[in-house]
C-alpha cells in the first residue's frame, strides 16, 4: 500500500468509527421522520406550478426534474439536519426550491440551441438572485430561443429570497452566498457551452479558480458546477451566531474538494450513459482508471481534512 493510500485508509477508519456511525444514524432518523415528509409535500406543491408552464418543452423539463430526478432535492434536504430545529422547516423549503431551480436551469441550458454561453450566463443569474433578497430580478430568458416559462423560475427564486430574509444570519453570509452562486452559474454555463464553443472557456475559468493545490482543470470545473456549498451555507444562515468568517471557511472547505468529488462521482456513475452523447464527461479526461482512482483518493483526503 502506497503512502497516500495508507493515509486515506487511516482517515476512512476514523470516518467509520462507532461514534460517527451513531451520529449518522441519529441524523438519519431526524431526516426520515421530520424532513423527508416535508420534502415530499414541497415537491408536490412545485409540481402544481410546473404543470402551469405554458411552453410544452419547458414544462416537460420542469416536470421531469420533479419526477424522474426528485432524488436530487430529497438528498439536498439532508443539509437541513444541520440547522437549528426552530428554523429547520424554513431551511428545507429553501433547499428544495434552490435545488429545483438549479436542476431546472441545468435542463433548460442543455436544450438544443440553448447551450451558448450568453444564454447560459443569463439563465443562471437566477441562482444569484435567489441568494440575494434585495437584488433586482433579472430577465433570465433574455437570450433564450425557447421563450419564457410563465414565471416558474422567478417563483422558485423568489421563494428562496423570502426564506433567506427570515433566517437570522443571512445578511452576514450574503457575500459568500453571492460568490458561491456566481461560481456555480458561471461553471454550469461554460460546461454546457462546450458543445458549441469548445472547452477553452471552461478551462480558463477553472484555472482562474484554482487554489493552487494540484487540482486538474476538469476537477475544478466539476467542483464549480456543484451547489453543495450553497446548501451548507443555507444551514449556516439559520444559526443566529454565524459569522462571515465562518461562511468563508465553510465555502473553502466545500470548494473545490467536496464539490469536486461529488460531481466527479456523479460523472463516473454516468460514464456509460454519457458515451455517444453531447454531455460533457469529466471522468473521460483522466488517462486511465488508475489515474482516476489516484485522483479521487487524493481529493477525498483533501475533503476530509478541510471539513474537519
Amino acid at each position: 500500500m502506497g503512502a497516500q493510500s495508507h493515509r486515506w485508509h487511516e482517515k476512512l477508519t476514523v470516518a467509520l468509527s462507532p461514534r460517527n456511525a451513531c451520529t449518522l444514524l441519529g441524523v438519519g432518523i431526524i431526516y426520515w421522520l421530520t424532513i423527508y415528509p416535508q420534502v415530499r409535500h414541497e415537491l408536490s406543491q412545485w409540481e402544481h406550478y410546473a404543470h402551469c408552464i405554458p411552453d410544452p418543452v419547458l414544462r416537460a423539463q420542469a416536470l421531469h426534474k420533479l419526477t424522474a430526478e426528485r432524488l436530487n432535492p430529497e438528498a439536498a434536504a439532508f443539509f437541513a439536519v444541520l440547522a437549528p430545529r426552530s428554523e429547520r422547516r424554513l431551511v428545507v423549503r429553501l433547499i428544495v426550491a434552490y435545488q429545483l431551480l438549479y436542476d431546472y436551469l441545468d435542463a433548460v441550458n442543455e436544450l438544443p440551441d440553448c447551450t451558448d454561453l450568453q444564454n447560459g450566463l443569463q439563465l443562471h443569474e437566477a441562482l444569484v438572485d435567489a441568494v440575494l433578497p434585495d437584488r433586482r430580478l433579472s430577465d433570465y430568458y433574455l437570450h433564450n430561443p425557447k421563450g419564457k416559462d410563465g414565471g416558474y423560475a422567478v417563483v422558485l427564486a423568489d421563494t428562496c429570497r423570502r426564506v433567506l430574509r427570515s433566517l437570522p444570519s443571512a445578511d452576514r453570509l450574503a457575500p459568500t452566498l453571492d460568490r458561491a452562486a456566481r461560481r456555480c452559474g458561471e461553471a454550469q454555463s461554460r460546461n454546457h457551452a462546450i458543445t458549441t464553443e469548445g472547452a477553452r472557456g471552461l478551462v480558463d475559468w477553472s484555472l482562474e479558480h484554482s487554489p493552487g493545490d494540484g487540482y486538474l482543470w476538469w476537477e475544478l470545473a466539476a467542483g464549480g458546477i456543484s451547489c453543495l456549498a450553497i446548501h451548507a451555507l443555507f444551514a449556516l444562515a439559520a444559526e443566529p451566531q454565524s459569522t462571515s468568517h465562518e461562511a468563508a471557511l465553510l465555502d473553502e472547505a466545500y470548494f473545490p474538494a467536496i464539490c469536486a468529488i461529488s460531481a466527479l462521482l456523479d460523472s463516473l456513475a454516468d460514464h456509460h450513459s454519457d458515451a455517444g452523447t453531447t454531455n460533457h464527461s469529466f471522468t473521460v479526461r483522466y488517462r486511465d482508471s488508475a489515474h482516476a482512482a489516484e485522483r479521487f483518493a487524493s481529493i477525498a483526503t483533501d475533503a476530509i481534512t478541510r471539513i474537519s
